[in-house]
């Protein structure tokens, strides 16, 4: 086997081990074990944050063509995004009924239904499917039961909107404020996670990043819309996703 096929193959396999890690969330998750779960469904997040750039580095689909590392990578994204997430909303009994469950399995089906899921100028179309973060919030705010409704189906209705949602890992608008400011969001959401009574006012103060993407993304979406931004111009790194 040569170097590009073996490189190819590992970068696959770094793919492969946020499946596990999700796995073990799930497990972690069935145990009654949260914040376990939340560290691992973190883990699995920062590799799949990280892997398309290893695989674009390296054209895996032109060196293993007939294997599609991003088939993969969305099995994988189900578990860790969407399964789980709402396994730990049921397990905490965050919802004043299981029936609100429902909305984010819809939409979180219907996401990864869509061709278009990932547009041609590189953003998520609709509501990326970031129920880990919702089911995080849920279980640290432990809303009432009019709020925690309204972080179910909000965030569902937002699926099926065709806005544009950043995806710094494949385009370059903001993204240097988009990677700075996760950094300092994830370095916040490890230390609350080691904390068995986090600290309240940090655990608002970290929403910032949540505020700051959606603002962003919203805003961007307008910008584009109106012409101010063309899809297809410096700003916006176009990559061939295989």
């Amino acid at each position: 086997m040569n170097t590009k096929k073996t490189a190819a193959w590992l970068v696959h396999l770094y793919t492969a081990i946020g499946g596990i890690i999700g796995f073990f969330a799930l497990v972690a998750a069935a145990d009654g074990e949260t914040r376990t779960a939340f560290f691992l469904l973190i883990l699995a997040t920062l590799i799949d944050a990280t892997d398309g750039l290893m695989a674009r580095g390296i054209k895996v689909w032109e060196v293993l063509p007939n294997f599609d590392g991003s088939m993969m990578d969305n099995v994988i994204d189900t578990l860790t995004f969407l399964w789980v997430p709402v396994f730990i909303i049921a397990q905490e009994d965050l919802l004043p009924n299981e029936v609100w469950l429902i909305p984010p399995i819809i939409a979180g089906l219907y996401a990864y239904g869509q061709a278009n899921m990932k547009t041609e100028d590189s953003f998520f179309l609709g509501f990326p499917t970031y129920w880990n973060v919702v089911a995080l919030y849920m279980f640290w705010l432990q809303p009432e039961p009019l709020p925690a409704v309204l972080m179910m189906v909000i965030p569902a209705i937002l699926t099926f909107i065709p806005t544009r949602y950043l995806y710094p890992s494949k385009n370059r608008v903001l993204w240097q404020w988009s990677w700075g400011l996760s950094a300092i969001w994830l370095v916040m959401l490890f230390y609350l996670l080691t904390q068995e009574d986090p600290n309240m006012a940090l655990v608002w103060a970290s929403l910032f990043y949540p505020a700051y993407y959606l603002i962003a993304s919203f805003w961007i979406d307008w910008q584009i819309r109106q012409g101010n931004i063309k899809p297809r111009d410096a700003k916006v790194v176009i990559v061939e996703d295989k």
